[in-house]
């Protein structure tokens, strides 16, 4: 498998309410100018030609990826349940069907650390609007760069 994985964690939301649905959490106004200033400062370091955007459904992600396809010009994205049930299988499938893939995942934690710690064994924390770049060439998987809007 050939390709490249851009997993990005969606931005800063608003806190979990037991008496609502979380499905329905939106980004703050703080997390909607954090993120976009931090597409601002990283926008050369992604590669947008040929670049799908998949996200989750959760409102959350799909906010997250609306700021990103919009930032970086990009057509419109694509919702995957995986992406909200964090099932990495289903993602790989899915990317196996493309060959030389270009691929940004918006999704949620604890899936994207752990999907960063499988693929590449690499443990790194992943904060809220951050993104990490996985380069896939055969058999040999690794994470090639991670930015956060986190200093």
């Amino acid at each position: 498998m050939k390709g490249e994985l851009l997993l990005i964690r969606h931005g800063k939301a608003g806190s979990a309410d037991p008496n609502k649905d979380d499905f329905y959490r939106p980004l703050t106004e703080k997390g909607r100018a954090e993120f976009t200033t931090f597409l601002q400062t990283i926008q050369s370091q992604i590669a947008t030609e040929g670049l799908e955007v998949w996200t989750s459904p959760l409102t959350r992600a799909k906010q997250t990826a609306a700021l990103f396809t919009t930032e970086l010009e990009l057509p419109t994205y694509a919702e995957k349940v995986f992406l909200a049930d964090g099932n990495l299988e289903a993602c790989l499938n899915a990317l196996k069907m493309k060959p030389n893939f270009r691929v940004a995942c918006v999704g949620h934690e604890p899936f994207m650390s752990m999907w960063v710690h499988e693929l590449t064994g690499v443990r790194t924390p992943f904060h809220k609007g951050a993104m990490m770049r996985i380069v896939f060439d055969g058999a040999d998987v690794k994470l090639d760069w991670k930015q956060s809007p986190k200093s």
